[in-house]
């Protein structure tokens, strides 16, 4: 049985982040993830805005290419470009960077580690196998949307958006995004964005309803490609595939006891763009800061400012998301009418 002060499960961007700064004021943290290998599988179309800079070093060797702007295309052949200024990542390098970042700081970074249950102050975790207790005196859940940490304090995502995404090449270099709304992508919509010479091609629909009916997310995912092909982006050739489950609930609540909630766990996730990143840099720093400010003062009851922090900065925009996101579904079918005010692209989305 080991004891330490702040126990982080998962070590993506918000887990990782929230162990460095908690290890930055001297407490011992341990930070779990139950992958073998870091930052894979890539769940993630990989785009983060620039402004992110303010927040994070992200080193050149995580920079695939620069984004300048974002075109999102309609249903009705009308084409919108934003000024939209980014990166696209490499994610692989990107986590497996932060979580060095936390061990170089003296975090104890375990991976193939899997977080199996509480046991009223006993955390148990299985190591490769290898069976043990941590006593932590705080925990942070940053173990994405199906988070097990969120089971303990009954917060967990109740809604998703399903995903898949391909890596193709492209025909040629692009320095923008390409979103597309389309009535096959029901409650969400596809996606191009660049790496160079190849393309994260992909879409995120809520299956089985009102979107094409008992068809496959490949199927749909793959007549995006071929509709892409035809317009000269890329070629149909399938390099990589990956996929996984969005939350498209809304916050969550995100605090109980000595237990904070960061990330997908947490819900901090836009509800209409997908985009989660920024969010979970920003309140893994909040959450790691505060963590290790209880630590020091010896007072758990500190964590409640963990809530009104991050929800001062980003409340007003995820339940902004969250309530297009509803008017966006039960108005599907007049998608080519309500689509402006649902997309974050559009001076109509910030409109009460």
């Amino acid at each position: 049985m080991q004891h330490c002060d702040i126990l982080v499960v998962g070590a993506g961007p918000a887990g990782s982040t929230a162990a460095l700064e908690a290890a930055k004021n001297g407490s011992r943290v341990f930070l779990i993830d139950k992958r073998r290998i870091l930052g894979e599988p890539v769940q993630c179309a990989e785009f983060v805005p620039k402004l992110l800079l303010n927040e994070v070093d992200i080193s050149r060797k995580c920079i695939v290419q620069d984004v300048k702007t974002m075109k999102t295309y309609l249903q009705n052949g009308e084409c919108t470009e934003t000024y939209s200024p980014g990166y696209m990542l490499n994610r692989k390098i990107f986590d497996r960077e932060l979580a060095m970042n936390a061990a170089e700081k003296g975090v104890d970074l375990r991976v193939n580690t899997l977080c199996v249950s509480k046991l009223g102050n006993k955390v148990a975790i299985n190591e490769g196998g290898k069976k043990e207790l941590i006593v932590p005196k705080v925990i942070i859940g940053a173990d994405g949307s199906r988070s097990t940490v969120g089971q303990w304090i009954n917060s967990n995502n109740s809604d998703f958006i399903t995903a898949l995404q391909y890596s193709v090449p492209l025909v040629s270099s692009m320095d923008f995004t390409e979103i597309y709304f389309d009535k096959r992508f029901y409650g969400g919509y596809g996606w191009l964005f660049p790496k160079g010479k190849f393309a994260n091609v992909g879409a995120g629909v809520k299956l089985g309803v009102k979107s094409e009916l008992n068809t496959s997310l490949s199927l749909i995912v793959k007549r995006f490609v071929t509709f892409l092909e035809k317009n000269e982006k890329v070629e149909n050739t399938f390099l990589s595939k990956t996929g996984g489950l969005i939350p498209v609930s809304g916050p969550l609540n995100s605090i109980k006891d000595n237990i904070l909630l960061v990330g997908d766990a947490a819900g901090q996730t836009n509800a209409i763009t997908g985009g989660g990143i920024p969010q979970a840099i920003i309140c893994g720093k909040i959450a790691g800061q505060i963590a290790g400010k209880a630590i020091q003062v010896g007072d758990i009851s500190v964590l409640e400012e963990y809530k009104y922090e991050w929800q001062t900065i980003f409340w007003n925009e995820l339940n902004r998301s969250k309530l297009r996101r509803q008017f966006l579904e039960s108005n599907w079918g007049q998608l080519d009418k309500i689509v402006k005010k649902c997309w974050t692209a559009f001076r109509e989305y910030y409109e009460e």
